[in-house]
C-alpha cells in the first residue's frame, strides 16, 4: 500500500507490467482507498481488462484520493484484483506508483490541487 498523509487531491496511478503468462488471460485490476486506517477499502478507479498481449507495458489511470476520515491521519491506496480468468494467468506488476496531478490550465482545479500538493511537500 501507498500511504498518503493528507488526502484530498487528484493523482495518477501507474503500473508497469512484466511478461504475462498463461493462455486466454483476462485480468481486471481496481484501485482502492481506505480513509479509516485500512479497515474498509472503497473503489476509486479501475484499469481496463488486461490480457496476455499486455506484456511489458506501462498503464495509468487518474484517481481522486479522498481525505482521511475524522480522527484518522492517513489515506491508504492499494491495487486489488477484481477478477482473473484463463489457464494459470500471471500478470506481474513490476512497479506501481501514485503521483499527485498538477494542472496548470484550470485555475479552479489548480487552487484545490495546490492545497493537497503543498501539504505533501
Amino acid at each position: 500500500s501507498v500511504i498518503d498523509t493528507e488526502g484530498g487531491f487528484w493523482g495518477m496511478v501507474r503500473m508497469w507490467l512484466g511478461t504475462c503468462t498463461g493462455s486466454s488471460v483476462l485480468v481486471e485490476v481496481k484501485v482502492e482507498a481506505s480513509i479509516d486506517g485500512g479497515s474498509n477499502y472503497y473503489h476509486i478507479g479501475q484499469f481496463p481488462i488486461l490480457d496476455e498481449d499486455d506484456d511489458d507495458i506501462e498503464i495509468a489511470r487518474p484517481v481522486y484520493i479522498p481525505k482521511p476520515a475524522s480522527g484518522q491521519t492517513v489515506t491508504k491506496v492499494r491495487l486489488n484484483t477484481v477478477s482473473s480468468a484463463g489457464t494459470t494467468p500471471v500478470v506481474p506488476v513490476n512497479a506501481a506508483y501514485l503521483e499527485p496531478l498538477v494542472s496548470l490550465g484550470i485555475p479552479g482545479v489548480d487552487a484545490e490541487l495546490t492545497v493537497g500538493v503543498e501539504k505533501l511537500i
